[in-house]
């Protein structure tokens, strides 16, 4: 699944896309508050600090930050709350982020070299098609000039931001010309896509018979005892849930200000930020006064609290402030990108690192019992199987819905290679077998087929061809980039986006 994710999250049409389609999420999302969540971005670092290298161009930490907040809010609009920040750590998502920023100034300084420019009147067209800049139905320039000062500090920024993703767009549209689709290609991908099975199955997961699997202390120390490479190992596996990092509680009064304002607002936001912050420190009420002060009206209304986080949640000054605060504690104001920050600490909860000598007994126990719980859920499920094929139905069934070879993922399954493999060359009725998914074994049966009806494909063959036209374009794309990276001169930051291939792989 992460690979399937990570593969998804380095399509070329979402890089060289992103900085046009970047506005939607500046608009939606855009700096504005810490209670805003920028909490779901991890803390870059100190700020100008520089996360990558192209060519001998720079690209900033606050540039990166903004790609991991909209990358990370577009793949949690599509999981919901799921997709979690260690789901986007496993997947690579800082890494993914930065590769991003680096294929797009890769692409950029590629267009300048073919002379590729945009002209003030695709520009001008560009802004004022931009569904995000219209009010009714109509371009608003007063929304778009204090959407874009807001995100980029002016709209001369923006502009020269846009002009240059233009560019890129132009350049990216000429390669796409030189793709070509046979007939025949076409014909042999509507045959696998008119192909399809609908599968019938029943589950036997791991958590619940997990009751069932008992371990007796003495089990696991004997366990332990005899098998200390593999506890180890598990151990290790698990480590981030031994390894609990410092968490802080805190709320906070901002005054907001944007970077790039003027030192007459700068000082205006300071200062009201410092009267705050006199208030309270004269014995006022915290959460009176950041009802009453606080720029955050995401937090204002619960007092001004940002709730409980670690390491890399806020951004880098916020965080260091808070960190280094104790209980009760009131700091500031305290300088980010968003503005001027009072800071009370309402809670430390400090980092604990608990070794294996001292819980591996327990692990033991959890290898054991998976162990068996996984032996107690296969036996079920060849139960079940043996009913089936002696022609019974299948208690409590569930149905994927059709589906086919063009995906990787099988419907309310997930990754299953053997069981779509399977599905697809059996018959309606048929019994496939016991499958292991990742939450425990499960019995599978043919439920329905649909196979290609040739007097269809007319019908389907323009869609098929522009389907297969854009896979192609973007298996182009991605070449065309990778043969860029590597003629350039990249260095990538790895403190900030991590290593390449993800932070814990999988």
């Amino acid at each position: 699944m992460l690979d399937y994710l990570r593969a998804n999250a380095r399509s070329s049409l979402t890089y060289f896309l992103f900085g046009i389609i970047i506005v939607v999420f500046i608009v939606s999302f855009g700096p504005g508050s810490c209670g805003g969540r920028s909490g779901q971005m991890p803390s870059s670092a100190a700020r100008g600090e520089e996360v990558a290298r192209v060519n001998g161009e720079s690209i900033d930490a606050a540039e990166w930050e903004q790609q991991y907040g909209a990358l990370f809010r577009a793949y949690q609009q599509q999981g919901g709350e799921a997709f979690t920040r260690e789901l986007a750590d496993r997947m690579g998502l800082r890494r993914i982020a930065a590769d991003q920023l680096v294929e797009r100034v890769l692409l950029r300084q590629e267009a300048a070299r073919q002379g590729i420019v945009v002209g003030d009147d695709d520009l001008s067209r560009a802004v004022k098609e931009n569904p995000a800049f219209q009010s009714g139905g109509h371009f608003d320039y007063e929304y778009y000039q204090r959407a874009v000062t807001n995100a980029y500090g002016s709209t001369s920024r923006f502009e020269e931001r846009l002009r240059e993703d233009l560019a890129v767009q132009k350049m990216v549209t000429l390669l796409r010309q030189t793709t070509k689709v046979s007939d025949d290609e076409v014909k042999e991908a509507w045959l696998a896509d008119a192909d399809k099975v609908n599968v019938e199955f029943v589950r036997f997961p791991l958590a619940a018979v997990k009751a069932e699997a008992n371990v007796t202390p003495a089990e696991a120390e004997a366990f332990a005892k005899a098998n200390p490479d593999q506890v180890k190992a598990k151990y290790e596996a698990s480590k981030a849930r031994w390894d609990k990092p410092k968490r802080v509680r805190a709320r906070h009064i901002l005054a907001k200000v944007d970077e790039g304002a003027t030192p007459a607002q700068q000082s205006a936001a300071q200062k009201k930020a410092e009267d705050a912050l006199a208030r309270v420190k004269k014995g006022e009420d915290f959460a009176k006064v950041a009802k009453e002060l606080s720029d955050d009206r995401g937090s204002a209304d619960r007092g001004g609290d940002v709730g409980e986080f670690g390491p890399g949640a806020m951004a880098k000054p916020f965080e260091d402030a808070a960190f280094a605060a104790k209980k009760g504690e009131i700091v500031g104001p305290v300088r980010t990108n968003f503005g001027f920050h009072v800071i009370e600490v309402t809670d430390v909860h400090e980092a604990q690192s608990i070794p294996l000598e001292q819980v591996k007994n327990e692990v033991a126990r959890e290898i054991l019992q998976e162990q068996r719980a996984t032996a107690i859920a296969k036996k079920k499920a060849e139960d079940a199987l043996a009913q089936a094929k002696a022609g019974k139905p299948l208690a409590n069934a569930e149905e994927t819905g059709f589906f086919g070879a063009s995906s990787p993922l099988v419907p309310r399954i997930g990754l299953a290679a053997d069981l779509q493999k399977a599905a697809l060359a059996g018959n309606a009725g048929q019994v496939l077998g016991v499958f292991d998914t990742a939450s425990g074994p499960i019995v599978a049966r043919v439920k329905s087929r649909e196979r290609p009806d040739p007097a269809q494909f007319e019908q389907r063959k323009a869609e098929m061809a522009e389907r297969i036209r854009a896979r192609r374009e973007a298996q182009v794309e991605e070449a065309f980039v990778k043969a860029l990276r590597e003629k350039a001169k990249v260095t990538v930051n790895e403190k900030i986006a991590g290593p390449a291939g993800g932070v814990l792989g999988g």
